[in-house]
Formats: C-alpha cells, structure tokens, sequence
C-alpha cells in the first residue's frame, strides 16, 4: 500500500491545560486513524519563545507530528486546527509522495530503537563521569 509522508508542526496557546493540550493531539491523531494512516513520531517540543507575538502571546506550546496519510487528511487536520481557538499557528509539509507504508513503518521503528539506545547508552556515559568526579 502507497500513502505519502507528511509532517505536522502545530504551536497551541501558552496558557491551555495539559487536558486540553492533549485533546489537539487527539483530535489530530483520530483523523489520522480513522482514515487509515499511520502516525511514525509525535514529539512534544514544549514552550518556546515565539519569534514574534501572535494573538498577543509571546510563547508558544510547539508539537511535531510525522505520519503517512491522504491529502484530504490533511485537509481536514488544518481545518480542525483552524477552528480550535488553542492553536495559534500550524504547518503541514509533504516529505514524500509516494511511501511504501510497511517498509516506512518498519524502517521509523528501527529508527526509534537506535534513538533510544543512543539515549541509554550517552545516560550511561553521563553517570559513569559523575562515579569518576565524585
């Protein structure tokens, strides 16, 4: 099966509830689903200062979502997102049109356990040089 490979980078407001943070990510993630996609990452960046104010907030709550989909997907997540009064801005990006959904699934996990024994192993690093300083 064919899909194609988008990003999602949303900011919502600063100022919302973590129920209400993961409510957006919800939302998105079952449009996504229910359509038959596939999410590969979803990665919370936190709050960050904004480069310039938007709806006069100075920072915003900054999330990363990868995944396979269908454009009219995409379009329903941006017209969800322009609806909810939470998210300030966001950006939907194609990185390829024609994905191989098995073996792109297949390869993001692969990707996940090196990412997470590079995590282990500089942890490991970190607390083998703090036994040495002490």
């Amino acid at each position: 099966m064919w899909a194609r490979e988008y990003e999602l980078i949303y900011i919502a407001r600063p100022d919302l509830a973590d129920e209400d943070l993961a409510k957006i990510l919800d939302r998105t993630k079952g449009i996504i689903t229910d359509r038959d996609g596939h999410i590969l990452t979803v990665d919370e960046w936190g709050k960050k200062k904004l480069a310039y104010e938007i709806k006069k907030y100075a920072k915003g709550h900054f999330m990363y979502v990868l995944f396979l989909g269908t454009p009219d997907m995409v379009d329903e997540i941006e017209r969800t997102m322009r609806i909810d009064d939470g998210c300030l801005r966001f950006l939907t990006v194609k990185l390829e049109d024609r994905v191989q959904v098995d073996e792109r699934i297949a390869a993001q996990a692969e990707a996940d356990l090196l990412k997470q024994s590079d995590v282990t192993e500089d942890e490991g690093e970190a607390s083998a040089e703090q036994g040495a300083h002490s």
